[in-house]
């Protein structure tokens, strides 16, 4: 087995002179792992999480990692966690909670005393148990892949040896071990498949493990070609335009795998896989269906699916009592009152209105269904809102995001779009003001 940690080591082009933080549990594989390292005489600092799930049985395996390593003159380091306060107060599973806890522990641990790795036991028959779990659970191609054995910083070297090859290395080498009670519990959904499915499977076929792992090579490769496949899909279904992203709808239809791809597109902006079907769906639908994920946002239109973020909560009307600076949406505005006669700016982002007629105090809303109002040049002949909006070809975000300036119940500005007729500024207007973002 040294042989095999050489050639992990060679492969994936890990210097020897590497530091090592070597998760142990106690059990034989980590004891295996620990030993290996150890033997081979690299860097290492060994970890034991205390997760004080069982009793005094935890408080024995620390015991025993302490004695090991005292006997090998391994560093050591132990940590004690609340792990069932931990997973009730984040409403979580506890296996979950010790996860967190554990490599939230070894991340602090790996910057504290600067090393470059982080090295766990999982071995052939955890990758196997893996991928059951992912399979009963639900999962796409990468959870047929298994477990890495790199990922980032941290390093699986004995992917390649069953528990069978680790026990043998332990009874070879008279090493010790702890067994965790909970290990032969049926409760859990590892166990059911540990002792239940597996040896099954290593029945019908000795040579299984072989299998599950050759499986898993080819099916790393195949997921390369799949995101390869997707990444390129992506660019040509998929434009930008006025913070919003541009999803073609014939475009993703014709595709090879429409769901596949959509779900692809909108995975990480949390859309689920029934919400990807629904919008798939909608693609015969009459424009404005909208469909919502968090703060995502996505809207069916005629040629193309909107999807945009909200970075805003609903605003809430603000009162304009007098002239003066006010922030909006976190830009700030200047309300001036300025005498007739002033040259009057022909920038949409600025107001000059009647002060005779827009009179205080003044309110700033969001536009609702059903809002009217005069655009400057039509005289008194209202328009809806939302006609007003297709004219301009505003998108759903933009439509989302207008805010209107109201004097009474009349809207006096589409804010940053067009003043109402009825505000505009004639030979008779006295005084004007002036509404500018500073």
């Amino acid at each position: 087995m040294q042989e095999i940690i050489k050639e992990f080591l060679k492969t994936h082009r890990i210097p020897e002179k590497a530091k090592f933080i070597i998760a142990v549990s106690g059990g034989p594989d980590s004891i295996a792992l620990l030993h290996l390292f150890k033997y081979l005489n690299l860097n290492i600092l060994a970890l034991h999480c205390n997760f004080g799930l069982r009793g005094k049985e935890s408080n024995r395996d620390e015991q025993f990692v302490k004695r090991f390593c005292d006997l090998y003159g391994i560093s050591l380091s132990v940590k004690q966690f609340q792990t069932n306060l931990y997973a009730e107060e984040k409403g979580i599973s506890i296996e979950m909670a010790a996860r967190e806890l554990r490599y939230e522990w070894f991340r602090e641990m790996k910057n504290k005393k600067k090393m470059d790795y982080i090295v766990t036991a999982h071995h052939a028959d955890d990758l196997a148990e893996t991928i059951f779990i992912n399979i009963c659970r639900g999962t796409g191609l990468k959870g047929l892949t298994g477990i890495k054995p790199v990922n980032g910083d941290l390093l699986r070297p004995l992917l390649d040896c069953s528990r069978t090859d680790i026990l043998q290395y332990i009874e070879q080498h008279q090493l010790g071990f702890r067994t965790d009670s909970t290990n032969n519990s049926l409760e859990f959904v590892r166990n059911k498949i540990r002792h239940k499915i597996i040896p099954v499977c290593k029945e019908i076929n000795p040579a299984f493990l072989d299998i599950i792992r050759e499986n898993c090579e080819i099916l790393k490769e195949t997921e390369e070609i799949y995101t390869y496949a997707i990444e390129k899909l992506k660019k040509e279904v998929t434009d930008y335009k006025n913070g919003e992203v541009l999803l073609h709808i014939q475009k993703i239809l014709a595709s090879p795998a429409p769901y596949t791809l959509l779900y692809e597109i909108l995975k990480p902006t949390g859309f689920n896989k029934t919400q990807v079907r629904d919008i798939l769906n909608s693609s015969e639908s009459t424009p404005g269906k909208q469909f919502i994920s968090g703060k995502f946002i996505l809207t069916k239109g005629r040629d193309y699916w909107r999807l945009f973020e909200s970075h805003s909560t609903p605003f809430i009307p603000l009162q304009i009592e007098q002239p003066g600076n006010y922030e909006i949406n976190g830009i700030p505005y200047r309300f001036e009152l300025v005498p007739a006669g002033s040259p009057l700016p022909t920038n949409p982002a600025i107001a000059c209105l009647d002060a005779d007629k827009a009179i205080f105090p003044l309110t700033i809303r969001s536009w609702e269904k059903g809002d009217r109002f005069c655009p400057l040049g039509m005289k008194k002949l209202q328009k809806k809102l939302s006609d007003f909006f297709t004219d301009l070809k505003f998108s759903p975000k933009q439509k989302r995001e207008c805010l209107l300036l109201l004097s009474s119940d009349q809207i006096a500005w589409v804010i940053g779009y067009r003043i109402d007729d009825r505000f505009k500024t004639g030979p008779l207007t006295r005084r004007i003001l002036k509404i500018y973002p500073l």
